[in-house]
């Protein structure tokens, strides 16, 4: 009885198909991407000459620290925030911590910071002129950034926002001086939503750089992806130099692997897509060769000398040996494999030896020679470029497979003939 209940149970429960919009491991993860994805919109933008950064340090003092060719830096905050929490006002949390990430900053780095930027997918306050709330006035960003541009000095700071501003220095225990000097250097940008980041950077900001406009969209989406990927790695602590194994604590004169691997070069950055791997055909049926099997006496010999190669007849038998003796190895291991191997082997020889011939071809006169040499290039670059295909085999292999092919008489070196073959 207990155990038919406990199968109703399990009958009845849901099964876990629902995503829980409200993970808060997902909603972290959701904001870092917003930060990274920001970080390739500043690449991006340095690509296209908007902005005159030469590097990008990320999560190294602030969100991004990017340092112009003048050698000064510029701090990015870049904060999510969601539709119920309202427009930014002066008194919220993440911006105020934004802005004393910033005083502390322009403190610590007085004479090597130009300018703060605090980015959100969220709007700010707009407060009008119609509206008489001093309070709420002296609270929005934009009129109280406006005011404190509009003075040459802290002396001259007004209300309302002489008071907003003495309770934001409160709130941070902040020198005034230094606040004053933060928010006059300070641009609150919009940037995009969370939902249409994706597209926006893939299709606007990526898709418009030079480089970029051939791409299709999901060439655009891979690039995008590996951008981001790029500046996650560099706002991590991921260092794979293996320098941080040797480096002294007081060490000067050998920089600190961390903060390099916290570093993109914007000129080191390549605005492609991540390359994708040849795929590899795959040749079906049997192969034609039997290695160790019967031999056509004399046929290899007639056919090189008829185009003209009778010098290479001794040089063509050796590999042929070769490359009977490799493959039969082969089949002494793994005859299925084997078997398998030697068809694609056969056909790939056999491709470009046909490719040679119709190349080398002369109405008139020998052309032999100028087809070995083709087919002796082809053979290189095909040992090469389809390794995988051909199983490993070295380019000897592979010309051995082209004399057993011409003994078969798959493969000709000069206009076909009636081929005698030697009797004992």
């Amino acid at each position: 009885m207990g155990s038919s209940d406990n199968a109703s149970d399990v009958l009845s429960e849901s099964r876990i198909d629902q995503v829980r919009s409200e993970d808060p491991g997902d909603q972290s993860e959701r904001n870092f991407r917003y930060q990274h994805q920001y970080g390739v919109i500043i690449l991006a933008a340095v690509r296209r000459g908007s902005l005159d950064y030469v590097r990008v340090y990320c999560e190294h003092h602030e969100d991004l620290l990017c340092e112009a060719r003048s050698g000064l830096f510029d701090g990015w905050q870049i904060k999510t925030s969601t539709p119920e929490n309202g427009p930014w006002k002066l008194t919220d949390d993440a911006l105020v911590r934004s802005i004393g990430r910033f005083v502390d900053l322009l403190t610590t780095y007085s004479t090597q910071i130009e300018r703060f930027f605090f980015v959100s997918n969220a709007d700010v306050d707009k407060v009008g002129d119609d509206v008489k709330d001093q309070k709420r006035r002296g609270r929005c960003p934009n009129l109280m950034l406006e005011h404190i541009r509009s003075r040459a000095s802290l002396a001259d700071l007004k209300a309302p926002f002489l008071e907003a501003f003495n309770a934001l220095a409160g709130t941070l225990a902040a020198d005034r001086q230094t606040l004053f000097d933060v928010l006059q250097r300070l641009e609150i940008l919009k940037g995009p939503s969370r939902s249409e980041f994706d597209a926006s950077l893939a299709h606007e900001h990526l898709g418009s750089l030079d480089e970029c406009k051939a791409l299709n969209a999901t060439q655009l989406s891979d690039l995008r992806d590996d951008l981001v990927a790029r500046v996650h790695r560099a706002a991590s602590l991921q260092v794979t130099d293996p320098v941080r194994h040797i480096r002294s604590v007081f060490t000067k004169d050998v920089e600190d692997p961390v903060i390099a691997g916290k570093r993109i070069t914007c000129a080191d950055v390549v605005f492609t897509p991540p390359a994708v791997p040849m795929k590899q055909p795959q040749y079906l049926g049997t192969p034609t060769l039997v290695p160790g099997g019967p031999r056509l006496a004399g046929v290899l010999e007639q056919k090189l000398k008829a185009g003209g190669l009778e010098g290479a007849i001794g040089y063509m038998t050796a590999k042929e040996r070769a490359a009977e003796y490799a493959l039969l190895e082969e089949q002494a291991r793994d005859p299925a494999t084997a078997e398998r191997q030697l068809l694609q082997v056969e056909e790939a020889v056999h491709g470009e030896c046909i490719e040679a011939y119709y190349g080398a071809e002369k109405p008139d006169g020998e052309f032999g020679g100028a087809m070995l040499s083709d087919i002796n290039a082809r053979l290189r670059r095909l040992e090469t470029d389809r390794r995988t295909l051909l199983g490993g085999h070295p380019y000897e292999v592979l010309v051995g497979v082209a004399a057993m092919l011409t003994r078969a008489c798959r493969v000709w070196w000069s206009k076909r003939f009636v081929v005698e073959e030697e009797r004992p």
